[in-house]
């Protein structure tokens, strides 16, 4: 009953912003306000609390390499499984983006804040360490220079100068450095950011519900499904080598196990807007990724 509650306190907040969306009490577009109050403030916060009573040991700093090379998994199958849409580079540049990568800070962090706590976001921030190099370009840089797609050039340095203008990023580099120094955030800091981290579920999920469209198009079903069926195959591979085969702690491996059915971040939209592709096709299979990881997750927590 305990998780059941739990999990309608998190579907509650997306359902509403879509119903408020739908009723045009908010506007579509409305979500960017609350993705910038998400990412810069809320998130951070939640962060910054979950890392008051962590303590870091250094083989979980593999945590940060393994997110890396995750990404390169359904990066790597996509590319070698999608070389009939050799002629349509746009199309299989699209593939390729949106298989890759994990969202983690608008969509998992609040899963597991509700039902891992503290120490389970400071593992998943770990995760998302690694992950975001690949998420703000890595993904993009490497599709655009071996499938020769047209568009905007994105570059290293781009990347970098990504993440370290990104407020998580920058706080998650803090506070790891500061838990590998022994040293933990000030107990009054955490005092005052904590009522704002624990809004961060609310206020990420009820972006997801202002974000989330799903529409029956046939023309995109079967290139979506194609898309999502690579993603969560190489998931479900990760998913059991990070189970079975990692010497982590029973609850550092339940944590990876999530990040590894993470849905698809919402910048490969952009991405795919770069490239001149089908924007509406990207956004589509997105939203429907949400919807998938939904169902995963509540699996997931009524069985881990």
């Amino acid at each position: 009953m305990d998780i059941l509650t739990k999990l309608l306190s998190l579907l509650a907040p997306l359902a509403l912003g879509y119903l408020l969306k739908k009723v045009h009490f908010l506007g579509a577009m409305d979500y960017r306000v609350l993705a910038k109050l998400a990412l810069n403030i809320t998130l951070p916060a939640a962060v910054i609390s979950s890392f008051a009573n962590f303590t870091m040991d250094y083989s979980l700093l593999s945590i940060i390499v393994l997110a890396f090379f995750s990404n390169w998994v359904a990066l790597l199958f996509t590319y070698a499984t999608t070389r009939r849409d050799w002629q349509d580079r746009k199309l299989r540049s699209l593939k390729m983006i949106c298989a890759s990568s994990f969202n983690m800070g608008n969509f998992l962090i609040p899963f597991v804040q509700q039902f891992l706590g503290g120490s389970g976001v400071a593992l998943t921030a770990l995760f998302d360490s690694g992950n975001s190099f690949m998420a703000t370009g890595g993904v993009y840089i490497f599709t655009t220079s071996v499938i020769k797609a047209d568009g905007e050039k994105v570059t290293l340095r781009d990347i970098f100068r990504k993440l370290f203008h990104s407020v998580p990023i920058l706080t998650y580099i803090t506070l790891i450095v500061l838990a590998l120094l022994g040293t933990r955030p000030p107990a009054a800091l955490v005092t005052i950011v904590q009522p704002t981290g624990n809004a961060n579920a609310f206020v990420s999920m009820f972006m997801i519900g202002l974000m989330f469209e799903i529409r029956f198009d046939k023309a995109y079903l079967k290139t979506a499904f194609g898309i999502l069926g690579r993603k969560y195959f190489c998931a479900l591979l990760l998913a059991l080598a990070f189970y079975f085969l990692l010497p982590f702690d029973l609850m550092t491996r339940q944590v990876l196990v999530m990040c590894a059915f993470a849905p698809i971040p919402s910048i490969a939209s952009i991405y795919t807007e770069q490239i001149q592709g089908d924007v509406e096709l990207a956004s589509f299979t997105t939203s429907a990724s949400f919807l998938i990881s939904c169902g995963i997750m509540i699996v997931l927590m009524t069985t881990l």
